[in-house]
């Protein structure tokens, strides 16, 4: 995934700094173009921040200490109302949280039929009433809520748009996924950014709650296609 402890350190300081500095970014007239934009480079910046905790998945005990230090400082960060300042740290916890899961039940067979799953509640969930993950113009929640990450607009300082929990922490699995069975970390984590860019444009398109992980979840199978045949043999060895 990402290499070199400073490698990591300059791009999750790059995210930071990206989520500092949107509010004082030029201000984008058109409101879908400007929700369209600001969502998309901060999706982005998330996904470098999910990227940049898999590596970590290969030891549990630090795994374990990254996330106690990252979900603790999620709680200060909510207390001191950071707001969208917050969310790289968020997205480090929720992915941490999401690599627990994964190493904890590592089986080719959920490899296979995890995505399918919780892509199947996602629609479920979404489609017979529950709230959309991505929210246009953050009408449902409020700034600096820890259980969405928010996505800053252009030049003033609102919600462009958030990220479900759920799909971070799922987004995390699935990269572990990728990582621990011979499969594409890095386009992995490339596809499933794009997936989530198409959520964002068909949510502004359309109107419509958009479910996350069905997108995220065929992202995940579609880049690494040539390589589950083997992945479904290692499943049923198991």
């Amino acid at each position: 995934m990402v290499r070199g402890p400073a490698a990591v350190l300059a791009l999750l300081a790059a995210a930071q700094a990206y989520f500092l500095a949107a509010p004082a970014l030029p201000v984008i007239g058109d409101v879908d173009t400007s929700i369209l934009v600001a969502c998309t480079v901060g999706s982005a910046f998330i996904f470098i921040c999910i990227a940049c905790v898999i590596p970590v998945t290969d030891s549990p005990p630090l795994l374990m200490v990254l996330t106690i230090g990252a979900f603790g400082l999620v709680a200060g960060f909510n207390v001191a109302n950071f707001g969208a300042a917050a969310t790289p740290i968020e997205a480090i916890a929720y992915a941490a949280f999401g690599g627990i899961f994964a190493v904890g039940l590592l089986a080719p067979s959920l490899a296979l039929a995890l995505p399918v799953f919780v892509a199947a509640i996602d629609v479920i969930s979404t489609f017979a009433g529950g709230p959309s993950e991505i929210l246009a113009n953050a009408g449902q929640t409020q700034p600096g809520d820890p259980l969405s990450l928010e996505m800053p607009d252009w030049g003033n300082g609102l919600p462009a748009g958030r990220l479900g929990i759920s799909d971070v922490v799922f987004a995390g699995v699935f990269l572990v996924f990728a990582r621990r069975y011979d499969l594409r970390p890095r386009a992995t984590a490339v596809a499933l950014w794009l997936a989530t860019v198409l959520a964002i444009v068909l949510k502004v398109a359309l109107d419509t709650a958009i479910p996350v992980l069905p997108l995220l979840a065929a992202a995940y199978f579609l880049v690494n296609a040539d390589r589950l045949p083997a992945l479904l043999r290692q499943a049923n060895a198991s």
